[in-house]
């Protein structure tokens, strides 16, 4: 079986679509423009997909129409190119502003802080609304066919009738709605409060920690593969023998897919970028 060439977990993107395949030979070269050139990609290209990769924690993929004459042999060094590359640009300013601009976009928005109504509020505000529907349904009934209005008479006199209940003081219904109030606004900044914690582990101020948090999920993703695993056709498609192997996530099989060299560089470089960063 031919491997799928360089897809890189997690915090790279990779650059291939599902159906290229490696048949021939090339030598890469480790300078940035010879790195594009032999992936068939452009710079601005690639550094999008790598920015979209950090940012939304989802592997971009982008058909490679050259990576058919990359040899097997050679997919280590451009893994290396590669991923010396990506810690450039994520270690970079023009990252480090756009996680700033998504941090910000993320960030939960502070309820808006609504003055508390009384009860004698609420009872005036109430009434005032049902004197006005009462006014707009006498003035329909007498605007309005006779059908209409005899069909319009009992929802006048039920209105009347909530009306004397509303000029109560003592009516239950005020407080229901005071207390009402009070939970939704309680509510309100319990949900704001829980919301500013996940942000705030989710997109921390100090973006070295967010590009920690990528580098330990590729890690645990991609650990413990068994580059060895046997497959097997089945329904026109390889599948693991194993079948326990079927439900790893997809960094473990794309880890697998594209082979020890590509993965184990990959885990050993985000394994010392971490050391860095802390």
């Amino acid at each position: 079986m031919k491997r799928k060439f360089l897809y890189l977990p997690v915090f790279v993107l990779a650059f291939l679509s599902a159906s290229l395949v490696l048949f021939s030979s090339h030598t890469t070269k480790s300078a940035a423009d010879d790195l594009w050139q032999s992936l068939g990609l452009s710079q601005q290209s690639g550094t999008e997909g790598i920015k979209n990769s950090f940012l939304n924690g989802y592997l971009q993929y982008y058909g490679a129409r050259n990576a058919k004459n990359i040899a097997i042999g050679d997919r280590k060094a451009v893994a290396t190119d590669l991923l010396a590359y990506t810690k450039q640009y994520i270690s970079g300013a023009a990252f480090k502003k756009q996680y700033e601009e998504m941090r910000k976009r993320a960030e939960p928005m502070k309820p808006v802080a609504a003055k508390q109504r009384t009860i004698e509020e609420i009872q005036k505000e109430e009434i005032g609304k049902i004197e006005k529907s009462i006014k707009d349904l006498e003035k329909s009934i007498k605007e309005t066919t006779p059908d209409v209005a005899k069909s319009l008479k009992p929802v006048l006199d039920m209105q009347k009738q909530t009306l004397k209940e509303y000029q109560n003081p003592k009516n239950e219904m005020f407080k229901i709605m005071l207390d009402g109030e009070k939970y939704q606004a309680e509510d309100n900044q319990r949900r704001y409060e829980e919301d500013l914690v996940k942000w705030q582990k989710n997109y921390p101020e100090n973006v070295n920690l967010f590009i920690a948090e990528k580098l330990k999920k590729m890690l645990e993703a991609t650990k413990g593969i068994d580059y060895n695993a046997a497959l097997i056709e089945k329904y026109n498609k390889k599948r693991f023998v194993n079948a326990a192997y079927e439900s790893k996530n997809r960094e473990w099989k794309q880890g697998f897919r594209a082979g020890k060299d590509v993965t184990e560089t990959a885990r050993a470089f985000a394994t010392q970028w971490l050391g860095e960063l802390k």
